[in-house]
């Protein structure tokens, strides 16, 4: 699906146009989780990075592969994002507090947790972002923050069918809605290259 290339496409290049900035200015990156993805059985890992004063770019991807038998309760997602942030304090410690931005993720999911059978399908979601950033010990801080904006899925809807042992297909559906578009409570740890 050609958007999801998209979005890993300006993931990456958000990321990488930050490590560019990054080198020339000497600033700081940091490496990051999301504990709600991890809470949800998909372990996630990202990185920030931080140029000029005020902005920075993040990017994170998450994988999740489980499930309890062969026909129910099993679930496998994964995704990918990226977040331009505009940082509204900062100060001797760098980026800090309160954070504005825009964001975008993509990714693949296939879940029989329904009654009425499972779904499989893709998803693209785009909008407006704010965080919090609480400061802990040493290098270590505490980004919590959520979204709002565009989301686009288009899913197949499937049954295990008993009589035969196999999947079948049931019907397809797209859905185009406004709603939350990020929810992350992620650890931070800042890595600072100066004086290396």
């Amino acid at each position: 699906m050609k958007p999801l290339r998209t979005v890993l496409l300006l993931s990456f290049l958000l990321l990488m146009s930050g490590l560019r900035a990054q080198e020339k200015n000497d600033t700081p990156f940091a490496l990051t989780t999301n504990f709600l993805s991890w809470a949800t059985l998909a372990p996630n890992l990202g990185a920030e990075v931080y140029m000029g004063k005020k902005w920075s770019v993040a990017a994170d991807g998450s994988l999740g592969m489980w499930g309890f038998s062969h026909t129910r309760m099993a679930t496998q997602t994964w995704s990918v994002g990226g977040e331009a942030r505009y940082w509204l304090q900062t100060g001797n410690y760098g980026f800090r507090r309160t954070h504005i931005g825009v964001s975008i993720r993509g990714g693949e999911f296939d879940s029989n947790f329904f009654t009425d059978g499972g779904r499989r399908g893709k998803a693209l979601l785009a909008g407006v972002t704010a965080g919090y950033r609480f400061i802990l010990r040493g290098n270590w801080l505490v980004d919590a923050g959520l979204g709002v904006g565009y989301i686009h899925t288009r899913y197949d809807r499937y049954f295990w069918n008993k009589r035969f042992g196999k999947y079948e297909f049931q019907s397809s559906r797209t859905r185009n809605l406004f709603g939350l578009t990020d929810l992350h409570v992620s650890l931070v740890y800042r890595i600072s290259l100066k004086n290396r």
